[in-house]
């Protein structure tokens, strides 16, 4: 199938998807949450050719499932930026407009995508929000963060991160943004005020310590 993909984008299967039961041993609230949505979310894990690594949700926070799948179970691919423009658009949101009014996370993101519209960037909700605008299951819970990705191809100078880091505090819910790049994901917070001359980076080999994430060898 050769799908371009990326962590955190979202993946609906088919229905021959449980045909992952014959390669893992999965517990019995995963087929319960996969027949009921059959979604799950793109992780960073290394993974064969033509199999994704993929995480499966349960109602509960800590019920989560790491398993590959084959990439021709996919039938549509969402990712974090399509669903922020789809969230912008009243029109096309998934969602009832009571769960707009009511959760915390979803009105932050609206006031995030004020906040950043005069920067030329590529981002959108991930975690339960983003699940939660994918599928339209209510995932989100008054108390839910609201995780961010930014996706920066290329070198994001410390100082805008600083700027954009600002704009993410003092909000209703905690704003949790992982700028995403060509080799790895560091936590916002880190490169816009590092602690070190070194930040942690996650990549497919674990985490690392880098000075530049654009360039991960320098170090």
């Amino acid at each position: 199938m050769g799908l371009s993909i990326a962590p955190h984008d979202l993946l609906q299967l088919n229905s021959r998807w449980r045909e992952v039961e014959a390669d893992h041993d999965l517990p019995e609230w995963v087929l319960r949450s996969l027949e009921h949505t059959p979604w799950v979310v793109v992780r960073r894990a290394p993974a064969l050719e033509g199999q994704i690594a993929v995480g499966v949700r349960g109602k509960e926070r800590h019920l989560r499932q790491a398993l590959t799948i084959p990439d021709h179970l996919v039938v549509q691919q969402v990712t974090p930026e399509q669903l922020l423009q789809s969230s912008l658009s009243p029109d096309h949101r998934s969602i009832a407009k009571e769960r707009w009014h009511t959760m915390p996370a979803l009105q932050v993101l609206e006031q995030l995508a004020v906040s950043w519209k005069s920067y030329d960037l590529h981002w959108g909700p991930a975690g339960s929000t983003g699940f939660e605008l994918a599928t339209g299951m209510p995932t989100l819970t008054m108390t839910s963060d609201l995780d961010i990705v930014l996706r920066c191809t290329s070198f994001l100078a410390p100082v805008l991160a600083e700027q954009l880091l600002e704009q993410t505090l003092d909000l209703p819910v905690r704003v949790d943004v992982q700028i995403e790049t060509p080799y790895g994901a560091v936590a916002l917070s880190e490169w816009a005020r590092p602690a070190t001359d070194q930040v942690l980076m996650r990549t497919l080999q674990g985490p690392l310590l880098v000075t530049d994430p654009w360039n991960p060898r320098l170090v």
